[in-house]
């Protein structure tokens, strides 16, 4: 079923009120739906599943990246709960993002655009006292860190950081998984992308000067090199590198 849909987001102070409106005018409650919306990747438009408790439809939209109201040209397949169209889809088309929109709200100590969270953080550890040298991952969810490859990477320094930042300890790694930030704001997810990365990076130059720790922004890394040890999809890029050590005395 194709149809034409207009958007218009607005924050309610209200609710109440609201509800009592749309009963005095004999509104059908169907009650309360958890959607999980999954977007594939499409040449173009956009591609999405949503599975719920009430609501399941295979949605097809193109709509343009502005403020304000915006026009969608919409088809609309509808479905059934446990269908295996997902995994019809899943094997098809590459996933773009999940979407839980009854999920809790990310709390965090820095601004993401629309709350998409596209950047990742990645630790190579060269001298840490107690932290076995490797590459680990940053579990932002459980906050811990997640060993990826126990090896000594001290010869390859130089390509995960710059070849002008001598003996760092360690050195914290920004990836930006695009896609992410991609399905809702199109190409201004890889700058969006990078300006996360700074927010991200000014609370790290800012404990470290609290604990002592010297620290130094330096994207003189190679890409490939980068990618191949994290293992990275196509999706998710290297975009920014800061080197922890022992401050230099003067």
């Amino acid at each position: 079923m194709e149809h034409l849909n207009v958007e218009i987001k607005a924050k309610c102070q209200n609710q109440n009120s609201i509800r009592e409106i749309l009963k005095l005018n004999k509104a059908d409650f169907k009650g309360i739906d958890r959607q999980i919306d999954t977007y594939f990747k499409v040449n173009s438009g956009r591609l999405k599943l949503r599975e719920g408790n009430i609501e399941n439809s295979l949605i097809f939209y193109e709509r343009e990246n502005k403020e304000g109201p915006k026009q969608s040209n919409v088809i609309l397949f509808k479905t059934t709960k446990d269908s295996s169209l997902k995994e019809i889809l899943t094997k098809l088309f590459e996933i773009l993002a999940i979407v839980d929109k009854n999920r809790e709200p990310e709390r965090r100590t820095y601004p993401s655009g629309g709350a998409r969270f596209p950047v990742e953080l990645y630790l190579f550890s060269f001298n840490i006292e107690g932290l076995d040298k490797g590459a680990y991952h940053y579990n932002i969810k459980e906050e811990k860190i997640e060993l990826l490859l126990k090896k000594d990477l001290t010869n390859k320094r130089r390509e995960l950081i710059s070849p002008y930042l001598e003996n760092p300890a360690a050195v914290i790694s920004f990836t930006s998984v695009i896609s992410r930030s991609e399905v809702k704001y199109g190409y201004r997810a890889y700058p969006y992308s990078l300006i996360e990365s700074g927010h991200m990076g000014q609370n790290i130059h800012l404990k470290c000067a609290e604990l002592g720790i010297g620290s130094c922004s330096v994207s003189g890394f190679v890409d490939k090199i980068i990618a191949e040890l994290l293992d990275l999809t196509e999706d998710e890029i290297p975009i920014y590198t800061i080197g922890l050590g022992k401050k230099k005395r003067i």
